[in-house]
C-alpha cells in the first residue's frame, strides 16, 4: 500500500484534527495509507520522518516547519509546497503578497517592539495581532497608549479597523472548491460556532481563490470582513481544519491523489 503522511500539531489531542479520520478513509478506498507524524512532540536531527510519497503540511508550528524545511531540502514532494506553507506563517508577508496581487487587505504596517508600537497607536485604535500566530492568540483591538498591554513581545502586524457587521467570513479552499461559513471572532478559540453561507457574492469566492493563487496554496483557509465597500482579506491560512465542511474530505483526497500521480 502506497502511504502518505500528514505533519500535524497536537496529534494526541481528541478531536484536534478532525479532518484526518475521513481523510484517512477516503484514501484508504485508494489504496493509500495516511499517517500522522506530531514533530512538535519531540523532533531530532535531522528528522526521522515516516517513510511517505508525500508529506501534508497539517500546521505552521514552528517545529513543524522545521521539520517541513529539512524534508524539503530533501526534495520530498510537500502539499502545500514548504515555500508556500512558510510564507503563510508569516502574516506580514502574506499581506504583502496579496497587496502586490491586487486584492483589497486592510492598511498593515509591522511594529518591531513596544515604542513602535505606541506610535502606531497614536494615530488611533487598531487591530493588533502576533506577526506569526494562529488561532487568534493575541489579536485584539488596542487604543492608544495601550502598546503596554499587547501579547507577547512583538513583532506586531498593525491594522486599520475595518467597518464590518461583527462577523468574520471563513472560506475553505481546495484548490476551486471552496466553501464558506460565517463566524465571530473567538480569539485564541479552535472549535466555535460555524454557520454555512447559503448565498453569498460570488465575488467573494472569486476573492477567496485569487488569495489563495497568490499565497501559493492548494489547501487554504481566508479570512474575510464584508465592509460598505466591499470584502476585504484579513488573514490567508495554510491547509486550515475544514471543521464543519463535510465535503472537504473528498476534495483533499483528490487533490493527493492528483499530486502523487503527477510525480508517478
Amino acid at each position: 500500500m502506497r502511504r502518505v503522511c500528514a505533519l500535524i500539531e497536537a496529534g494526541s489531542t481528541r478531536g484536534r484534527n478532525p479532518l484526518l479520520p475521513p481523510l484517512r478513509a477516503a484514501l484508504a478506498r485508494n489504496r493509500i495509507e495516511l499517517v500522522a507524524w506530531d514533530p512538535t512532540e519531540r523532533l531530532e536531527l535531522p528528522p526521522r520522518a515516516p517513510d511517505a510519497e508525500l508529506y501534508l503540511l497539517k500546521g505552521d508550528h514552528p517545529a513543524i516547519l522545521t521539520a517541513a524545511g529539512c524534508l524539503a531540502d530533501r526534495g520530498v514532494r510537500c502539499l502545500n509546497s514548504f515555500g508556500a506553507t512558510e510564507a503563510a506563517a508569516d502574516k506580514g508577508r502574506m499581506l504583502a503578497r496579496l497587496a502586490r496581487a491586487g486584492l483589497p487587505v486592510p492598511s498593515t504596517s509591522v511594529a518591531g517592539d513596544r515604542n513602535a508600537l505606541e506610535v502606531a497607536l497614536a494615530a488611533g485604535p487598531r487591530f493588533v495581532k502576533p506577526v506569526r500566530g494562529a488561532h487568534g492568540h493575541g489579536a485584539r483591538r488596542l487604543e492608544p497608549g495601550e502598546a503596554a498591554t499587547a501579547d507577547g513581545s512583538g513583532p506586531w502586524l498593525v491594522q486599520e479597523l475595518v467597518p464590518n457587521p461583527g462577523y468574520d467570513l471563513k472560506l475553505y479552499g481546495v484548490r476551486e472548491h471552496v466553501a464558506v461559513r460565517r463566524a465571530r471572532f473567538e480569539p485564541g478559540a479552535i472549535d466555535f460556532p460555524r454557520e454555512p453561507v447559503e448565498r453569498l457574492d460570488p465575488a467573494v469566492i472569486r476573492l477567496a481563490r485569487a488569495a489563495g493563487a497568490a499565497a501559493g496554496l492548494e489547501l487554504y483557509g481566508v479570512d474575510v470582513l464584508e465592509t460598505p465597500d466591499g470584502p476585504v482579506v484579513v488573514d490567508v491560512n495554510a491547509f486550515p481544519g475544514y471543521r464543519t465542511v463535510s465535503e472537504a474530505p473528498a476534495w483533499v483526497a483528490a487533490v493527493v491523489l492528483d499530486t502523487i500521480a503527477a510525480a508517478a
